[in-house]
Parts: structure tokens; C-alpha cells; sequence
């Protein structure tokens, strides 16, 4: 590439926005610029090219300041860029940004000497293999970590197919089923295999609730059974009341009514509390007549 060409691509990267993608280009201009900077020409039409070069290369490097450092400069900030990877505790992003160091490290061209260039590698690879072996020590560690998540799941699973198993009580059956979905997420991800516990804790869930909404009419149905025999009691105790003779078998039997309506159960809450006025200020008024009449 002659110095016209030189100088057409120097002036085609100072109109570039973003430089990240023409390092190569950068680098053959900067081998370029050692050769030409200082040089005397022979001729005024040499020396003016000589010096148009030498100026857009000094203005590439204010955009680009180690363009103006030596391989040896560069290669001792990259290490130092790299030793401070050491410290991140994003590995996996640091890991990236390893990756990218290397190829900086690579591209940045050779030292003066051979010693020099031995002298720097051995030094960025210790550094990489410090930072790979406590990349292996946070992978064991992880997995280590994951499996004891997937685990805690697998528990998780396996009490709520147990709460699904027999709802007695939808309340405490769905209080139950919350603090497991809690439980699930504080867990946190657990790595390979996540997707498919989540599916498997997933189908529980849904599960719960078609069993939730069988329980909840097969209690509806208990509650309107429960219902019809309270209003039956309360149908008693009104007739007890209206033939009231207050004899020692008739007070057995309104006692016994008590008896009987507790056994009975709830009858659910829309239902119950009415249930159980009613046949209380029957009962009440039955006993209140008879103290009357016997006073």
C-alpha cells in the first residue's frame, strides 16, 4: 500500500463513528506511522505526502490513544486490565471480557525483543490461569449449589401432590399450596433442569385447583344437606313450641334438638349464622315459656 493509499484509509477511519471493528486497519497503519514518523524524503512532494500521513495518524490517536504506544506498553495495560478480573464476581462476564483481552493481547503485535514478548505471555497466562482456576472453583461450586436447589424442588413437588392429595379444608389446603409457591421461589434457580421442574410443579398446581373446585362442590352439596336438616330442626323445635306442655319427656326432646343441631355440622358461612339464630330464638323462647309457666 503506497502512501496515496495511506492516506485515503487514514482519512476513511477518522470519518468512522466506531473503531471497535477496524483494529486490523489500525494496527497496519500504526506498523506504517513507526516507519514514516521523523522520516526525511527526498523530494518536497514526498516529504508534503510523508507529513499529511504523520498528521491524520496523530489525529486518529487522540481518538485512539494507544495507537501511539508501543507492543510492550500495550501488552502491560492489558495485563492489568486482566489482573483486575480477578476481583469480579461476575465470572461469566468477566470471562467475556477475558476473551476479548486475548485477542487485544494477540493483536497488539510483537516487542522489540524476544525476551520482551516471552516475558509478557508468560505473564498474562498466569494471570489467565489463576482466573480459570477460580472459574472451575465457581462452576463446582454452582453445580454444587444447583443441585441442592433441585433438590429443595423435587421436595417441594412432592409436598404439594400431598396437599392435593385429600383437601379437607380448601382454606388451609390453598394456605398450604401458597407457602409452597413461596418456598419455590425463594429457591431460586437451580440451573439445568429448572424448566422442566417448573413444569412438573406447574401440573401439581393445576391439578390443585380442578381438585379444589370438586372439593368445593362436593361442599356445597354437604352444606345444602346440612342446611335441609337444620331447617327440619328448626321445624320441630317450632312445633315443640307451639303444642309446648313442658313436660319432663317434651324438655328431653328440646334439649336433645341442641344436641342434634351441633352434630350436624356447619352448613356453610352464606347459610349457617341465619341457621342457627333461627333455631336459637326458638329454643331460647321455648325455655323462657316454660320458666313462665312454671313460675
Amino acid at each position: 500500500m503506497d502512501k496515496k493509499q495511506l492516506i485515503a484509509l487514514a482519512e476513511e477511519l477518522l470519518k468512522e463513528d466506531n473503531l471497535d471493528n477496524r483494529s486490523e486497519d489500525l494496527n497496519y497503519l500504526k506498523r506504517q506511522y513507526k516507519y514514516y514518523v521523523g522520516r526525511d524524503e527526498d523530494s518536497f512532494y514526498e516529504q508534503e505526502e510523508t507529513d499529511r500521513f504523520v498528521a491524520l495518524f496523530n489525529e486518529l490517536a487522540k481518538r485512539e490513544p494507544k495507537l501511539l504506544s508501543s507492543p510492550y506498553e500495550e501488552k502491560k495495560k492489558i495485563i492489568e486490565s486482566a489482573k483486575k478480573l480477578l476481583d469480579k464476581k461476575e465470572i461469566i462476564a468477566a470471562n467475556r471480557e477475558l476473551d476479548r483481552l486475548s485477542e487485544e493481547f494477540k493483536k497488539a503485535g510483537r516487542c522489540s525483543s524476544k525476551e520482551q514478548d516471552d516475558e509478557l505471555w508468560n505473564e498474562f497466562r498466569q494471570v489467565k490461569d489463576e482466573f480459570y482456576a477460580k472459574k472451575r472453583a465457581f462452576f463446582e461450586e454452582l453445580d454444587k449449589s444447583n443441585a441442592e436447589k433441585r433438590a429443595k424442588k423435587e421436595d417441594i413437588i412432592n409436598r404439594a401432590k400431598e396437599v392435593c392429595e385429600k383437601i379437607d379444608n380448601i382454606r388451609d389446603a390453598n394456605a398450604q399450596m401458597d407457602a409452597l409457591r413461596k418456598e419455590w421461589k425463594e429457591v431460586g434457580y437451580s440451573g439445568k433442569g429448572d424448566e422442566h421442574l417448573w413444569k412438573d410443579f406447574a401440573k401439581v398446581l393445576d391439578e390443585f385447583q380442578e381438585k379444589k373446585k370438586e372439593r368445593h362442590s362436593e361442599m356445597v352439596k354437604v352444606f345444602d344437606e346440612r342446611a335441609e336438616k337444620k331447617e327440619e330442626l328448626i321445624k320441630t323445635a317450632k312445633r315443640l313450641l307451639a303444642n309446648s306442655e313442658f313436660t319432663e319427656e317434651e324438655i328431653e326432646k328440646v334439649k336433645a334438638l341442641r344436641n342434634e343441631y351441633k352434630a350436624i355440622g356447619f352448613a356453610g358461612k352464606e347459610k349457617d349464622d341465619d341457621l342457627y339464630q333461627r333455631f336459637n330464638e326458638v329454643i331460647q323462647k321455648y325455655f323462657e315459656e316454660m320458666k313462665f309457666y312454671k313460675d
